[in-house]
């Protein structure tokens, strides 16, 4: 099988100049270019899954083409870190919420208490937050709290109040915020 040249891929007709320029690149580094070479990846795509290869990592958990530049990048980046991306490598998550899964990783927290699909990502920061700082905030999570409510039970959980009495999506943040700092005053 002989090596296409940026030639072949230019005179095919089927790359724009962004991605012939991402080729390029791969095939002036002597990586193997057929794993992104396809002509519906965006050259940012393309991008993401050359720095893969150039990193040594498994560009195979993100060259679904249901991931977008972003989610690939979490990926990678997880990769690259040496993570289980298998939690998190899936379409059912968008990129923002792949990020605070890894950032998760980082920091040596339990994902599995906030790795949801169903999760906003600003939640899932504010429960990772938590377990950094030594509270758990998961149980919170199906009471559909909005991120700043969730920042409020989570500060509460951190300053040694519990919560319960304010943890409630009838309650805006403002309302909890006040609830906790009287709280607050009589510890």
């Amino acid at each position: 099988m002989t090596m296409k040249t940026i030639e072949d891929y230019y005179n095919s007709g089927l790359y724009n100049r962004d991605q012939l320029y991402q080729l390029n690149l791969g095939l002036e580094d002597g990586i193997d270019v057929s794993l992104y070479d396809d002509p519906r990846y965006k050259y940012d795509r393309m991008y993401e899954i050359r720095m893969g290869i150039m990193n040594g990592v498994d560009v195979s958990y993100y060259t679904n083409h249901l991931f977008d530049n972003n989610q690939m990048y979490q990926i990678r980046l997880g990769l690259e870190a040496g993570y289980d991306v298998s939690v998190y490598a899936s379409d059912k998550f968008i990129w923002s919420q792949m990020e605070q899964i890894r950032k998760g990783f980082e920091s040596g927290v339990d994902v599995s208490k906030f790795a949801r699909p169903d999760c906003y990502s600003s939640v899932m920061e504010e429960v990772r937050k938590g377990l950094e700082n030594g509270v758990d905030v998961s149980e919170y999570i199906d009471r559909k709290l909005f991120a700043n409510q969730m920042r409020q039970v989570r500060l509460g959980l951190e300053n040694g109040i519990n919560p319960d009495s304010y943890a409630y999506r009838k309650y805006d943040w403002t309302e909890m915020e006040k609830m906790r700092i009287e709280m607050e005053k009589n510890i």
